[in-house]
C-alpha cells in the first residue's frame, strides 16, 4: 500500500477536510466524527490525517525563513507574486505563505486526537497502548506552535478541539492570544515526561513500512529532538542569565537525541574538498567521494521528515524545486538564488589543508583569496558549500529548450539542496522537520550560551568525541558538563575507569563513547613519515563526529585562522604559557633511563656501584653515570624536592590559567566570539533551508534585542561589521500580522 493510499483513506473515514465556516477564517472547525475507543486502524488513519493536513505547511517553512532573510535574492521578473512580497518583508494578508489557518487545522487535528483516544488503554497490562501516537501528535502540536510563534510572535493558544463554527467564531472575536514563553511552556510541561529510558521506540514504526523512500518511522518527531528546541527558544527569548536552566535542559536533550545507546547519531563527514593542495582548476573540486550532497537526500539524517505526495494526482505536493531549480513551470528560471551577502560569507572563509608528504613534515596551506584564480566558478573561493550546491555541474546549457521556446532561460540550475534529480522536474518526497546537523549547531548555541564556549566551538571545529572532551576543553568546562545528567537513562564510556571518574562522569554530557563517535586526529606538526589523514576513536564502523566547518573549508582542526580566542585573550594566555614552569633537575641532568645494579640492599657492598643510570644534560648532551647507595641516596633526595617544587609551581600556574579562562571578562568574549562563528556556520550549513530569519532572530533575543510584536529587525553587529548593511531587512516588522479572517 502506498503513502499516498493511506493518507486517502485516513481522510475518507474522518471526513477531514470539510468545514463549517467561511474559509478566510483563521480557525476552521472539524465537521469530523469521532469516537472513543478507537481500534488501532482508526488511529492509524487519524494519525495519516493529521500528517496530510501538515502536508500544507512544508514549503511555506521553508520560504518563510529563508526568503525574507538575507542570504537569497529573488528574481524580479519571474518569481511568483507572493514569494517577492516574501523578500521585500511585506507580506499581505492574502499571500498564500501567510495562512494560519493551516496550522491550526493541524492543532486542531492533534486536540481532537488527544482528547477522544483511550489515553488510558493499557497493552499486556503494562504499557500504554497509544502512547507513541499521543507523543507523537502532542509533538506535531508542539511544532506547530513553536512555527506559528517564529513567524506571528503571539497567537491565540488552544488545547481544547474547536468543533463547531460558533466556537471557532467566538475565538476570533475574544482577539485572545499567547507569547512565545506562556505557549513554549506549556508544551515543554506536555512532552517532558515522556519515557526517558527510550528513544527511538517512541516512535510507532507501523512495521518499519517505507513509502516514497520515507520510512513511516521517520514521520514522527523525535520527543527529545522536539524539546530542546522548545528549551533553547525560551531560553533565547529569556536571555543568558534568566535563560541558563533552559540552555542545560536543551544541552540535556540534544545530548541525549545524539548519543542514545546503539541509536547514535553523528554528523558524518560529508564534505566538498579539493583533492590535493596542488591542484588548481575549479573543476578538481571533488563534490562526490564524501558525498555531502547526500546529506539532503536522505530521511535518516533527519529529525523526523514531512513526506510528501511526489504526484499531484494524489494530493499535495512540494514547489521548492520549482522556486530553486529550473524547471518546464518556470521556464527555467529559479525564484530563488543564493544572494551576495551569502557568496560573500562563503568567500570570506579560509580553506585549509593538512599537507601530508612521506618522509616530510606535516605542513599547512591555505588557498589564495585571489578571485582571479576562481573567475569560471566564484562560488569556489573560500568554503566549497555553495559550490557544491549550485556551481560546477548543477549548471548547464538549456539550448535546445530555450530554441524551441524563446520564453525560456537558455541556462539550466539546479540546486542541489531540492534538485538531485536528473532532470529537476520531480517532486520532493519529504521536507524535513529538523536535519541533524542543524540540530548540531544549535547544540553549540545551547553550550555557548550556558557557559560551555569551547565546547560549542568543538562543535565547529574539532567534532565531539571521547578524545576531544579530554584534551581540547578546559577542567572547568567538563567537569560543569559532568553536573548534567541524561534523562531517563544512564551511559558510561570505560575510558573512564578510575573510582573518581566513574561517579562523575556517568550518565552525563562528556559521554560520546569511544566505542562510536570518533574525530579526526590532531597530530604534532613536528612529527613525520604521515601519508593519510588519521581518525581518533572506534573501528571502522564508527560514527564520524567532524567539525562542521570541515564540510566546506578542508582541514579544520588545524587551521590557525579559525580560533576560540580574540587577539588580545590570546596573546593573555600566550603570555601565561610563557610562564609554566620547567622542572629543574639535579645535576647531572634530566634522567631517562635507570638500571639498578643491586635490587636487594642486603647483597649491596659498600663502594660498588648501585645503579647506573642515563642522562640527558642541559647541554642536550646524553652521559651514563654509575652511583655508590649513597651518591644515589643523595642524587634522588635533590630529585625528589626539586620535583615537588615543580609540582607545587606547576599547581599554581594551572589555577593562574583556569582562573583567566573562567573570569567573567574572558568567558563572555569567548560566549561573543562563539556565538558570532555559529552563527556564520548556520548561514554556510543552513542556506536555503529555511534556517536564516530565525538564526538571526534567535541570535538577537539571546543578545537582548528585543523581539516583540511591533519591533523592527535589526541585523547582528557581527555581521553588519564584516559584511555591511542590508537594506532587506532593517527597519521591517519581525514578526508577520495576524490575519484574523
Amino acid at each position: 500500500m502506498k503513502m499516498k493510499s493511506i493518507i486517502k483513506c485516513g481522510l475518507l473515514l474522518l471526513g477531514l477536510g470539510t468545514a463549517t465556516v467561511s474559509c478566510e477564517d483563521m480557525f476552521t472547525a472539524e465537521n469530523t466524527l469521532v469516537t472513543t475507543n478507537l481500534a488501532p486502524q482508526d488511529t492509524l488513519y487519524q494519525m495519516m490525517g493529521i500528517i496530510k493536513r501538515m502536508q500544507k505547511l512544508a514549503d511555506r517553512t521553508v520560504l518563510l525563513g529563508e526568503v525574507r532573510a538575507d542570504l537569497v535574492t529573488v528574481d524580479p521578473t519571474h518569481a511568483p507574486a507572493d514569494i517577492q512580497e516574501l523578500d521585500l518583508n511585506n507580506v499581505s494578508a492574502t499571500n498564500i505563505y501567510n495562512q494560519p489557518v493551516d496550522y491550526y487545522a493541524v492543532i486542531n487535528s492533534c486536540n481532537i486526537y488527544l482528547e477522544k483516544v483511550d489515553s488510558l488503554r493499557k497493552s499486556q497490562g503494562t504499557h500504554l497502548y497509544y502512547e507513541k501516537e499521543m507523543l507523537s501528535a502532542k509533538c506535531y502540536r508542539a511544532w506547530c506552535y513553536l512555527e506559528l510563534l517564529k513567524i506571528y510572535g503571539e497567537v491565540p493558544y488552544l488545547r481544547k478541539p474547536v468543533l463547531t463554527s460558533d466556537a471557532a467564531e467566538g475565538i476570533v472575536a475574544s482577539g485572545e492570544k499567547a507569547d512565545l514563553p506562556t505557549i513554549l511552556s506549556d508544551m515543554i510541561d506536555d512532552l517532558k515526561d515522556f519515557p526517558g529510558d527510550e528513544n527511538n521506540t517512541l516512535r510507532q514504526s507501523y512495521g518499519n513500512s517505507s513509502f516514497n523512500s520515507v520510512r513511516l518511522r521517520d514521520v514522527a518527531i523525535p520527543v527529545r529532538a522536539m524539546l530542546a528546541e522548545l528549551y533553547l527558544w525560551r531560553g533565547s527569548y529569556k536571555g543568558d542569565v534568566d535563560g541558563k536552566e533552559d540552555y542545560i535542559n536543551a544541552i540535556r536533550m540534544y545530548h541525549d537525541y545524539f548519543t542514545f545507546k546503539e541509536e547514535e547519531i553523528s554528523t558524518g563527514y560529508g564534505r566538498a574538498y579539493w583533492p590535493s593542495w596542488n591542484a588548481t582548476q575549479v573543476s578538481q573540486i571533488n563534490v562526490n567521494d564524501y558525498n555531502y550532497q547526500n546529506y539532503f537526500s536522505k530521511p535518516e539524517n533527519c529529525a523526523g521528515v514531512l513526506p510528501l505526495e511526489t504526484s499531484g494526482y494524489y494530493g499535495t505536493v512540494s514547489q521548492l524545486r520549482r522556486v530553486f531549480c529550473s524547471q518546464d513551470s518556470n521556464n527555467y528560471y529559479p525564484a530563488v538564488t543564493a544572494s551576495q551577502r551569502a557568496r560573500e560569507i562563503s568567500n570570506s572563509q579560509d580553506y585549509c589543508e593538512l599537507i601530508l608528504e612521506a618522509g616530510s613534515t606535516p605542513k599547512i596551506n591555505y588557498r589564495s583569496h585571489d578571485a582571479n584564480l576562481y573567475a569560471d566558478a566564484p562560488t569556489a573561493e573560500g568554503d566549497l558549500r555553495l559550490y557544491a550546491l549550485i556551481d560546477g555541474d548543477n549548471i548547464r546549457s538549456n539550448f535546445d529548450n530555450s530554441r524551441e521556446n524563446s520564453s525560456y532561460n537558455n541556462m539550466y540550475y539546479l540546486n542541489q539542496k531540492y534538485g538531485n534529480s536528473t532532470d529537476g522536474k520531480d517532486y520532493l518526497p519529504f521536507v524535513p522537520f529538523f536535519r541533524n546537523n542543524i540540530l548540531y549547531l544549535h547544540f553549540a548555541e545551547a553550550l555557548n550560551r550556558a557557559g560551555f564556549p569551547e565546547t560549542a566551538f568543538a562543535i565547529l571545529k574539532y567534532g565531539l568525541s571521547y578524545y576531544t572532551l579530554n584534551t581540547l576543553i578546559s577542567e572547568r568546562e567538563f567537569d560543569g558538563l559532568c553536573e548534567i545528567k541524561s534523562y531517563g537513562f544512564s551511559v558510561q564510556d570505560p575510558r573512564y575507569n578510575s573510582q573518581e571518574l566513574t561517579g562523575k562522569t556517568a550518565g552525563s554530557a562528556v559521554i560520546w563513547s569511544s566505542d562510536v563517535f570518533t574525530t579526526p586526529y590532531i597530530y604534532s606538526m613536528d612529527q613525520t613519515g604521515m601519508t593519510a589523514k588519521a581518525w581518533w576513536g572506534a573501528g571502522d564502523n564508527s560514527k564520524r563526529n567532524a567539525g562542521i566547518h570541515a564540510f566546506g573549508c578542508g582541514d579544520t582542526e588545524y587551521d590557525d585562522n579559525y580560533y576560540l580566542d580574540d587577539e588580545e585573550t590570546q596573546a593573555e594566555l600566550n603570555k601565561i604559557d610563557e610562564e609554566m614552569p620547567e622542572m629543574e633537575y639535579p645535576e647531572p641532568g634530566r634522567p631517562i633511563d635507570a638500571e639498578y645494579l643491586v635490587r636487594n640492599e642486603e647483597e649491596y657492598v659498600d663502594g660498588e656501584p648501585y645503579a647506573k643510570m642515563t642522562f640527558r644534560t642541559p647541554e642536550e648532551e646524553t652521559i651514563v653515570e654509575e652511583f655508590t647507595k649513597e651518591e644515589y641516596d643523595a642524587w634522588y633526595e635533590a630529585y625528589r624536592d626539586a620535583y615537588n617544587a615543580y609540582d607545587e609551581a606547576y599547581d599554581e600556574w594551572v589555577e593562574k590559567k583556569a582562573d583567566y579562562i573562567s573570569s567573567p571578562e574572558v568567558l563572555a568574549k569567548r560566549q561573543a566570539r562563539v556565538a558570532a562563528l555559529i552563527l556564520e556556520e548556520e548561514a554556510l550549513e543552513g542556506i536555503f533551508e529555511g534556517q536564516r530569519f530565525y538564526d538571526i532572530m534567535r541570535y538577537q533575543m539571546q543578545n537582548g534585542v528585543s523581539i516583540t510584536p511591533g519591533s523592527t529587525i535589526t541585523m547582528p553587529d557581527c555581521i553588519e561589521k564584516k559584511y555591511g548593511t542590508t537594506t532587506k531587512m532593517v527597519g521591517k516588522p519581525w514578526f508577520l500580522t495576524l490575519p484574523s479572517r
